[in-house]
């Protein structure tokens, strides 16, 4: 199995987080987990470099080779 890079850990964080803050947005419940949640999205994707109408958007991308993200898509 191919060894993750740091950036693959932190890309699967983000997009753990971001299907995270879905489902607690169509729960209508659990607010300040929710808020939380949205922060530590906010907080990651701008670590990594996204445009703050990205993150507002939650529109990430990233180029990959193969399995491994090479590096975030920003505008």
């Amino acid at each position: 199995m191919p060894r993750l890079s740091q950036l693959d850990k932190r890309w699967q964080e983000l997009m753990s987080l971001c299907a995270k803050e879905a489902e607690l947005r169509a729960g209508h419940n659990h607010p300040k987990l929710l808020r939380f949640v949205s922060e530590q999205v906010d907080q990651m994707a701008a670590e990594m470099g996204f445009s703050s109408r990205q993150i507002k958007t939650r529109e990430f991308r990233a180029e990959r080779n193969g399995d491994h993200i090479v590096r975030p898509i920003v505008e």
